[in-house]
């Protein structure tokens, strides 16, 4: 009997000593979870940043990035002295599932003479950390204006990686309307880089026509444009302020080359 005793002595604390185990291990476990839960509310503080550095507020490039932050919003506006004319921008983006999102927006420029509003849909098929660049697949219709559903048809192909404090960006464009009148490409570039809140880099935009522009295409959309330059933006909390100052040429098809220079500047905001 002292010999039974003295083995269920022995498993006693054993036991006590693995259930605290497996009470320690829970507990951790729980913390790590709450952890993981709680890691999104600092970036959220931080949201205008955390776009800013993905270049969601670039006037120019489309970012690569799909969820940087679950919502994001902007408005810019400027003067081109090259068009004589004031320019206009505006867009919300909305994650809606994983890397998918979708995008509206409005642009004005005085050589169109009217508003395009244009909706899209994103997806990002490659992220820096699996596959080494962030790419994403855009695809938008662009109306002719608020009240006529004819537009065009744009895609972009957006790629880009971040180096510690430097950001690169790029992207190929195409576009068409559905009778071919107007067809055009762009190459978009821009290169960031953050000190603190503060993000500075350049963002420019070579668009040309593809072939002959026919119809109102012909006398209203470029031949080719050029736009872009020292941009810089300022963020706090969920908020970003940012400007770009550049040059800017155009021609319309069978015009003269006209040469300016444009200054814009704008307000974001993401959540």
């Amino acid at each position: 009997m002292s010999g039974a005793r003295g083995g269920i002595t022995r498993v006693v604390p054993a036991a006590r000593w693995a259930a605290a185990s497996v009470l320690v291990s829970t507990l951790a476990l729980a913390s790590s979870a709450r952890a993981e839960d709680a890691a999104p509310e600092p970036a959220r503080h931080d949201a205008g940043l955390q776009a800013a550095a993905a270049g969601a507020f670039l006037p120019q490039t489309l970012s690569a990035q799909v969820g940087a932050v679950p919502l994001f919003a902007f408005g810019l506006g400027g003067y081109d002295s090259a068009r004589q004319g004031s320019l206009a921008d505006a867009a919300v983006e909305v994650r809606i599932w994983g890397p998918f999102a979708l995008r509206a927006q409005t642009t004005y420029s005085n050589v169109a003479g009217r508003m395009r509003p244009s909706v899209g849909g994103r997806a990002q098929l490659l992220r820096q950390p699996a596959h080494g660049i962030d790419g994403t697949l855009t695809v938008f219709y662009k109306t002719e204006g608020f009240t006529e559903a004819e537009g065009e048809i744009e895609t972009f192909a957006s790629i880009g990686r971040r180096f510690e404090q430097l950001s690169v960006l790029g992207n190929l464009v195409y576009g068409q309307d559905p009778e071919g009148n107007e067809r055009d490409g762009e190459v978009r570039a821009a290169v960031l880089h953050q000190r603190g809140r503060l993000i500075v880099g350049l963002d420019s935009r070579l668009r040309f026509a593809i072939g002959t522009q026919h119809g109102r295409a012909a006398t209203t959309e470029p031949a080719f444009d050029l736009a872009g330059g020292p941009v810089a933006t300022v963020a706090a909390g969920p908020v970003a302020l940012y400007t770009e100052l550049g040059p800017s040429t155009f021609r319309l098809e069978g015009g003269p080359v006209r040469v300016g220079v444009a200054a814009l500047a704008g307000l974001g905001a993401a959540y």
